[in-house]
């Protein structure tokens, strides 16, 4: 029996198969793009996981309508392990690996349902496995297959909490290495990840009353094994996850200094059966495919219309449609506007009038354009050449400037130079003197060759003492005036 692949996408329930309890959560997207959940927990009866999981389908309302399942058994159940190999290793059979991996010979591999994926971190090639018991998993598969739903995905519940932690980050820090933590009521399990990738992971009880030093302890214990695993550097960061009321209980200072410095402590997901359940839903709508699966091998082949995005085909078509008509539109009204300048345009020529006139005028005006531009001063290199000169302890406080400009007064023609006025302020030295880098300054700053192309003479005025009301430090301040000569371009 196979594992369709014709599904929708628009619900789907996501289902944690405990030994003891199904819980189960079903997501249904709106019409408006946003999901809504819906969560259920029933206990397993008689070991009857078939009627204990009609009773979860008909609490979630999906009991009727076949609807696509994503599951996820305990991590608990799962044996997991990344190792480096050889160039040309990763051909090798999922069985051949695990055996390598358990360093065994009589382990009874049959007995193992088993994912491999290959991966590459750090330039090295890497292998990931994960096994669990094979009557499981095809108890899991048949039971689901005789309620007349579809089993999309079965994975470890570890991978589906890694995966719903990282798609709740921020793209540049999803493909860091980093210790996850996820608490629970009784036990927290520890992940070490690059990006959705599972490297090593590690579940131990977590210590009633001191909470603090197990997480502690199995962030050390997972991070140890990073270079076993094939991995050139330990995770940089920790996350932890879940029970947030834990916080004000544990010595944070104690925490912080036992763990990265800006370590990160998130609500969810956690190992709450609701969290799983949800994580195994939202990786089911993410399409996140290249996840383990231990029903890989019972997939159908894609379909078609599964593999080419046809809505996406006709909305981009449509778009482009839309733009043509548009651009169709526009280019209309263009020719038309310009059929109409060129019908209302002044006959220069053909009325038999001389065009010099014109001619020269227009010259005149593009003439005193190109005057104005080469005689513009260009102020924002020259004012970040002042600024890197200033002396250390003195800063610039304002900036007033006035530009050359024409002024006839009384038949006579006459220049305004241009001016630029500094305003800084400096702290004195300890003898409460001006310092002589200051004093200095009218000459650092007339020796700069932006300031030289355009201002002849530079002088310091207005200075005066001040006393800061804030720090009460002294200090004194100035005027840094920036002049043209009467000849100058400016």
């Amino acid at each position: 029996m196979t594992t369709g692949s014709d599904r929708s996408r628009s619900q789907v329930v996501g289902v944690l198969f405990g030994k003891q309890h199904l819980h189960g959560c079903r997501a249904s997207t709106t019409m408006f793009g946003s999901v809504r959940y819906e969560y259920a927990s029933v206990e397993v009866q008689s070991d009857d996981l078939g009627q204990s999981l009609a009773q979860l389908l008909d609490t979630l309302d999906v009991a009727d309508a076949p609807a696509p399942i994503a599951a996820a058994i305990p991590t608990s159940e799962c044996y997991f392990a990344t190792r480096p190999i050889n160039s040309g290793g990763g051909n090798a059979s999922p069985r051949t690996l695990l055996r390598e991996s358990l360093r065994s010979t009589t382990a009874k591999l049959d007995q193992l349902a088993i994912d491999v994926l290959n991966w590459q971190a750090h330039r090295r090639q890497l292998v990931s496995i994960v096994a669990a018991p094979r009557d499981r998993i095809e108890l899991i598969r048949e039971t689901i297959a005789a309620s007349r739903h579809s089993l999309q995905r079965l994975e470890p519940a570890a991978n589906a909490l890694i995966s719903a932690a990282v798609e709740n980050e921020r793209k540049e820090r999803r493909d860091r290495l980093v210790t996850r933590v996820f608490l629970g009521d009784t036990s927290l399990l520890a992940v070490m990840t690059k990006g959705t990738r599972a490297i090593h992971w590690q579940s131990i009880p977590l210590p009633q009353g001191d909470e603090g030093t197990g997480i502690v302890s199995i962030v050390r214990s997972v991070e140890a094994a990073y270079a076993a695993c094939g991995l050139e550097t330990p995770p940089e960061a920790v996350s932890i996850y879940g029970r947030r009321e834990l916080q004000s209980l544990i010595d944070r200072q104690w925490l912080s200094h036992n763990l990265p410095s800006d370590f990160r402590w998130l609500d969810a997901p956690s190992m709450k059966p609701e969290h799983i359940a949800r994580a195994c839903a939202d990786g089911f709508l993410a399409d996140d495919e290249d996840e383990f699966d231990f029903v890989r091998e019972y997939r159908e082949p894609l379909k078609l219309h599964r593999v080419v995005p046809y809505k996406e085909i006709a909305l981009y078509l449509l778009a482009a449609c839309a733009l043509a008509m548009v651009l169709h539109d526009r280019l209309k009204q263009a020719e038309a506007n310009h059929v109409a300048l060129v019908s209302s345009a002044p006959a220069m020529i053909s009325d038999g009038s001389n065009p010099r006139p014109e001619r020269d005028r227009l010259n005149a005006r593009a003439s005193a354009v190109s005057t104005f531009m080469d005689k513009r001063i260009r102020w924002s290199p020259m004012l970040g050449q002042i600024t890197a000169v200033l002396p250390e302890g003195t800063r610039l406080t304002g900036i007033r400037g006035s530009a050359t400009m024409t002024q006839k007064r009384k038949r006579a023609v006459k220049t305004a130079p241009t001016t630029l006025i500094l305003q800084a302020e400096c702290v004195l030295d300890d003898d409460g003197q001006l310092p002589a880098s200051v004093s200095r300054l009218t000459k650092t700053v007339g020796g700069l060759e932006s300031v030289a192309e355009h201002f002849q003479r530079v002088e310091l005025s207005d200075l005066r003492r001040t006393l800061s009301q804030e720090t009460g430090i002294a200090g004194a301040e100035f005027s840094i005036i920036l002049t043209t000569s009467g000849k100058a371009k400016g």
